[in-house]
């Protein structure tokens, strides 16, 4: 694929498109997350358009342990649930029970959650790719749930704009 193409067709991504945002725009379909959007952000799309090693490496490695991944955001979700909860229930009021319920295990959690976007980024850690999964949430639907990853590691948990509004602290400059 030459560098101005506007359609990257190169595994382990789907056939995806070039935006005006300056990103690839595609769908994924994972076991968590069926036709969800998917966004490559090149490092330095003036340079290059073509998806980095390291985008290409944190693309398989969510698509070939899907099921760690997804586990690992459960379990890193918990926490962030039951400490979130008290001050959702005040405005919540009534529906409350339904949105935001008392849950027993990390697993319940995953029928509050929808997961919509899919984002890789252009910040390494020791030449590891991090991702972004965006989800939609029953508690906040204006604002939804974000969470930034390393391979199966959960870097950091809260808003949607956590899955793709920042680079981590801990990355590394973004490798050109």
């Amino acid at each position: 694929m030459s560098s101005d193409s506007e359609v990257l067709d190169t595994p382990p991504f789907p056939p995806m498109t070039w935006d005006e945002c300056e990103w690839w725009n595609g769908t994924v379909h994972l076991a968590f997350g069926v036709g969800a959007a998917l966004s490559v952000t090149p490092s330095d799309a003036s340079r290059s358009r073509m998806p980095a090693d390291y985008q290409r490496e944190a693309m398989a490695f969510l698509l070939e342990h899907e099921e760690q991944v997804y586990s690992a955001v459960l379990a890193a979700l918990r926490p962030y649930y039951e400490e979130m909860r008290p001050q959702y229930l005040s405005f919540l009021g009534s529906e409350s029970g339904t949105l935001m319920p008392p849950v027993a295990t990390s697993a319940e959690l995953s029928h509050l959650i929808d997961l919509r976007h899919v984002h890789i980024h252009p910040w390494t850690k020791d030449g590891i790719g991090y991702f972004g999964l965006q989800f939609a949430c029953t508690w906040d639907q204006e604002h939804g749930l974000g969470v930034m990853m390393c391979r199966d590691r959960v870097v950091s948990v809260g808003s949607a704009d956590v899955s793709f509004a920042w680079s981590p602290n801990e990355a590394d400059d973004p490798v050109e």
